[in-house]
């Protein structure tokens, strides 16, 4: 009998977490969804919450399992769960050695990064469901601390939240670059927060929708705008 292990498929802004190892030495340097062993007496679920905790101090909640289980050497088996960060929860960074770098990939970024061969049957399903979620709301902020504020707040509120570094247009890499708030949450939620924290929401002019998706280039402007209210 085969003894199951677990992948997570952390989606957050359109993207999905990548890790990479560094053991043992025939997959150190290559990519994988991060998790662990299946323990004596634990369920699939709490394995996966458990080993995220460990190897990255990152709370999350499983959505769903996605299809398949694909056999792992002659004695064990990998399944796979689309997972998302729990509330406010700190970013996720590697707190063992079985990591060295992480990096957050969209749909058309999968294959930049050498996967392990288990994990690649899963990669079509996840990039399925990373288009599926359609574009997000953008809110700019010149301060990464009220933009790490927002994501958080979001993320409290039970929405999908991510930062991301902008550019202003022209400027010198030297300059300090302001940050986004990519977010599944109405404008109406967000905007309060752009407000408090002296930011901006990114819409096109006479959109009905927000802006660009998740990793389009911008055209932003050198000071904070408001969105005109009726």
């Amino acid at each position: 009998m085969r003894t199951r292990v677990v992948g997570a498929a952390i989606v957050r802004g359109g993207r999905v977490l990548a890790a990479r190892r560094t053991r043992p030495a025939e997959a150190a340097g290559r990519w994988e969804l991060p998790g662990g062993k299946v323990e004596p007496g634990e369920t699939a679920e709490h394995a996966l919450v458990r080993e995220l905790d460990e190897e990255l101090g990152v709370d999350v909640e499983v959505v769903r399992w996605l299809a398949g289980v694909v056999p792992v050497g002659e004695r064990h088996e990998l399944a796979a769960a689309l997972v998302r960060i729990a509330g406010d929860a700190e970013e996720p960074e590697p707190r063992d050695d079985t990591h060295d770098r992480l990096r957050w990939l969209g749909p058309d970024e999968l294959d930049e990064v050498d996967w392990l061969e288990p994990d690649r049957p899963f990669l079509a399903e996840i990039a399925a469901e990373l288009r599926s979620a359609g574009p997000s709301l953008r809110a700019v902020f010149f301060d990464e601390d009220d933009a790490v504020l927002v994501a958080r707040r979001l993320r409290h509120d039970g929405y999908d939240a991510a930062v991301e570094r902008e550019r202003l247009a022209g400027e010198d890499d030297d300059e300090d670059h302001p940050w986004a708030v990519l977010t599944d949450a109405p404008a109406v939620a967000v905007e309060l927060l752009v407000d408090e924290h002296d930011g901006w929401l990114d819409l096109e002019d006479g959109a009905e929708h927000p802006g660009p998706a998740a990793g389009s280039p911008l055209d932003l402007p050198t000071q904070p705008r408001r969105i005109k209210r009726p």
